[in-house]
């Protein structure tokens, strides 16, 4: 595996002054592979004519963003990180492309950093909104004892304190109705962490003394597989039981795993890099435009060797770049929110049926809610229900 370093010009008019003074700015890109070499040309080719003039050169001088993408199953050279942490210290946008983990929402390390994926923590959204659809109340939280695993645990918490408050305003504002009651939405009964260390026997006899029955996982793909083995002994992956996952947790050795009914998800066009590099060019063209319509914008600096400048206009480049709005992408709507990350992301709903032996798509999250779910209840096998949710009434 190795990465592609490429540069491509972009021609737009800066019209600030009152001309039209035609402006060459250079992208960068960072690829997985020799293949998305020419896509990477096509999209620049293609964005020029819709923003500029067309025009095309592999040519090392200023840069004014760099497209990176993560390799799966790279080592620690082959992350987006030192680009990531290069870029981000002469305040120039790095657009991922691929990139999954939590790790690179957090602005503190990563000044620069978006992308036009949802980290996998983002999935705690559709799990909520299932919890909501089926009305399972209370749950087990099962995470990995990493960054990873906690930024799943602190978004699906939040998620579940804000639906937690809303709830006790409504009773409170109904307080002189008969119908008021101290009925809580749904909350994690348990939240167990592990690590590399852990007896997982031990920690899934934890959660099975507890009433809730749906469990929810955030692991690795090799963590997975070891939970699923040592649950099967336990017997808490059959009948009363129902294990909701992330993509990670449905992949490769840990689908091998896998109970039946296991349900999941997997991010629509996630593994797409051909479609992202496309997409990426494209709110990157449309923002450069929008930078050209400012004042006082300044050139990138010219190289990293002895060159210790920050772009001024880096950061002011970067807002542009998050307040972009792109509708049309072929990965869909386009947007970021605070921490550079794509919303709106688009989910297929998967569930794992051993018998035919593989994955069957029973539903969507479309970007704000799961739909089509109800149209497909005699698709889905998730074990007799009566035993499985644990809910207040």
């Amino acid at each position: 595996m190795r990465f592609l370093f490429l540069l491509a010009i972009f021609v737009v008019c800066s019209c600030a002054r009152g001309g039209c003074e035609p402006k060459t700015v250079n992208i960068g890109a960072v690829l997985s592979h020799k293949r998305y070499e020419q896509v990477f040309k096509d999209a620049v080719s293609q964005a020029n004519t819709i923003y500029g003039r067309d025009k095309f050169k592999m040519n090392a001088i200023s840069v004014y963003a760099i497209l990176v993408s993560h390799p799966a199953q790279s080592n620690d050279h082959l992350t987006p990180t030192p680009v990531s942490y290069t870029a981000g210290f002469y305040r120039i946008p790095v657009v991922g492309l691929t990139t999954r983990m939590s790790i690179y929402s957090d602005k503190s390390i990563h000044l620069s950093f978006l992308r036009t994926v949802p980290p996998y923590s983002h999935q705690a959204q559709v799990w909520f909104d299932l919890m909501r659809e089926f009305r399972w109340n209370h749950i087990i939280l099962i995470v990995s004892d990493d960054h990873e695993g906690r930024a799943a645990q602190k978004r699906l918490e939040t998620l579940l304190e804000e639906r937690e408050t809303k709830t006790k305003n409504r009773n409170f504002e109904n307080l002189d109705q008969q119908s008021f009651d101290f009925r809580r939405g749904p909350k994690a009964e348990k939240v167990l962490l592990f690590s590399q260390d852990t007896n997982l026997t031990a920690l899934l006899m934890e959660a099975k003394d507890l009433e809730a029955r749906v469990i929810i996982l955030s692991a690795s793909e090799d963590e997975a597989a070891a939970v699923y083995k040592a649950a099967r002994h336990l017997n808490m992956t059959g009948s009363g039981y129902v294990w909701l996952v992330g993509e990670r947790e449905m992949t490769g050795k840990a689908l091998s795993e896998a109970p039946d009914g296991l349900l999941g998800l997997q991010l629509i066009n996630g593994k797409n890099e051909t479609a992202h590099i496309m997409d990426a060019v494209s709110v990157v063209a449309q923002s450069l435009q929008e930078l050209f319509e400012k004042e006082n914008i300044t050139e990138p600096p010219r190289g990293c060797v002895g060159n210790t400048n920050i772009w001024r206009t880096g950061p002011l480049f970067k807002r542009v770049l998050m307040s972009a709005k792109y509708p049309d992408g072929l990965t869909g709507r386009i947007e970021f929110n605070d921490d550079g990350d794509r919303r709106f992301a688009t989910y297929s709903i998967l569930n794992y049926q051993q018998k035919p032996g593989r994955l069957v798509q029973v539903g969507m999250f479309n970007g704000s809610q799961v739909h089509h779910l109800h149209h497909q209840h005699h698709h889905l096998q998730l074990g007799p229900l009566d035993q499985a949710v644990y809910t207040e009434s």
